[in-house]
């Protein structure tokens, strides 16, 4: 009887896990501008192109975009650069600290309404970027946003990217907490056998 109580509780451990994943809403493009599949205009070179080239949603000094979708906690986008040209790492160290100040003294950012945290960027490899909402406002219909990205190297203006939006799944926040302590308890059991 025990045994098979700690095999559902290891199958409960396995399902929020999966659970958790929550759900991705995608979407790509590539031309020197266009609109998304959500729904938002985006721009290479908004600004002319000056200092640096970039891509932004809806593009560098372009304003803001509304988002019309369910809440979302991350942004993912990869480009597919040309040799020699990367995301600019020093670009991202300025969009944390920049306070959400947007255009191109902003830096790498990603930020919505109120427009005082950027959400935190992480750089995959050298031509793509995640940005997540921890610190920051999370992406709620009617919103106002903006996502500036700026490169480093030859202007990349109107290659192809690809990307999603995060959407968290609320039933996976419930069973996170139950989860874990499942996937203790089966841990726990292995060790006492």
């Amino acid at each position: 009887m025990l045994r098979k109580l700690y095999l559902v509780l290891c199958v409960l451990a396995l399902a929020s896990i999966t659970a958790s994943a929550g759900s991705y809403i995608p979407f790509s493009g590539s031309g020197s501008s266009g609109t998304l599949q959500t729904g938002q205009p985006f721009t290479y070179n908004g600004d002319g192109g000056m200092p640096i080239p970039n891509w932004g949603i809806p593009g560098v000094l372009q304003g803001t975009a509304v988002w019309n979708g369910p809440d979302e906690i991350g942004f993912l986008v990869m480009f597919n650069l040309p040799v020699g040209t990367i995301i600019d790492p020093n670009q991202v160290i300025l969009g944390s600290n920049s306070g959400c100040a947007g255009g191109p003294t902003g830096g790498t950012t990603f930020c919505t309404q109120p427009f005082s945290a950027p959400w935190i960027p992480k750089l995959i490899g050298t031509n793509g970027i995640e940005f997540d909402s921890d610190g920051g406002d999370v992406l709620t219909k009617g919103d106002l946003f903006f996502v500036n990205i700026f490169f480093d190297g030859p202007d990349p203006n109107g290659v192809s990217f690809a990307g999603a939006f995060y959407v968290p799944e609320p039933s996976s926040l419930m069973l996170i907490g139950p989860g874990l302590l499942a996937l203790m308890a089966c841990f726990r059991r292995k060790l006492l056998i």
